[in-house]
């Protein structure tokens, strides 16, 4: 049996002491830092509670909009003109933008309906002024947000015919009035034109241009303060089927234009 030294003993018992502690630290490091871990705090999620005051428009119809976008533990009850939001911190905050958003004023529109010689649509688009003896009247209409109002008097109106590849754009002449609701859309304003007045709640569903027994229907999509300009009488006319013509001792030559603007501010040129 080979015998180290009496030193070399020593120094091999100090080896195996060092690596000893060595193995003892690599495990009870990650207990240690397990449990430190676990001794720190779980982030719970912040709730609060928020009374909001509408300004311009009814709770109910801000109730209807916002429930589509509220999230698994969201809470919204109305209170007369007020809306009670409980829920995460942070989600209430984008609920309460989205609320905002949707809470402003009900606008107003001026829809302007020309008949005469003018053809205001090419007028506007003429970047040279110049003098002209030539004659329009002039319609105007307030149209409110959610409302229908009513021209009293006729007007041609575009209506589409025909389905799928045949389908075309006819002139119907509205002899008796009509009604008039437009709906924003994106930068551009729908104006639907009716014989028959559009009920508030079908006012978001699409519809279709057309005829319904002897009702007559269109949409006209305008930008504000830019004029549409029909065509003229003779123009209108002709691409009217001869069972709906409208017997007219008026000027061939007249055009039917049709602007919109807000109703704070003007922006058809006249």
């Amino acid at each position: 049996m080979l015998r180290l030294p009496k030193g070399a003993s020593f120094l091999l018992l100090l080896v195996k002491l060092l690596a000893l502690v060595l193995i003892l630290g690599f495990i009870s490091v990650p207990q240690a830092l397990a449990k430190g871990l676990l001794k720190e705090p779980v982030k719970e999620e912040i709730y609060q509670v928020d009374l909001i005051e509408l300004k311009h428009r009814s709770a109910k119809e801000i109730l209807a909009a916002i429930k589509p976008h509220l999230s698994e533990g969201m809470v919204v009850s109305q209170q007369n003109q007020k809306l009670l939001l409980s829920g995460n911190l942070k989600r209430l905050e984008q609920l309460k933008t989205l609320i905002s958003m949707l809470d402003q004023p009900i606008q107003t529109w001026r829809v302007i309906f020309s008949q005469g010689q003018v053809n205001r649509q090419n007028h506007q688009q003429d970047r040279t002024r110049h003098y002209t003896t030539a004659h329009s009247e002039i319609y105007e209409l307030l149209v409110r947000e959610g409302a229908s109002a009513r021209l009293e008097r006729g007007f041609w109106i575009p209506v589409q015919k025909g389905v799928g590849q045949d389908r075309e754009t006819g002139y119907e002449w509205f002899s008796s009035g009509i009604w008039v609701t437009v709906k924003p859309v994106g930068e551009q304003l729908i104006l639907n034109l009716s014989t028959q007045e559009v009920k508030k709640e079908k006012l978001t569903v699409a519809r279709k241009s057309g005829i319904s027994g002897r009702q007559l229907e269109s949409e006209v999509a305008l930008q504000p303060g830019k004029w549409i300009t029909l065509g003229s009488e003779a123009q209108l006319t002709a691409q009217t089927p001869d069972t709906s013509r409208r017997f007219t001792d008026g000027s061939q030559n007249e055009y039917y234009s049709i602007c919109i603007e807000a109703s704070d501010k003007v922006a058809c040129p006249r």
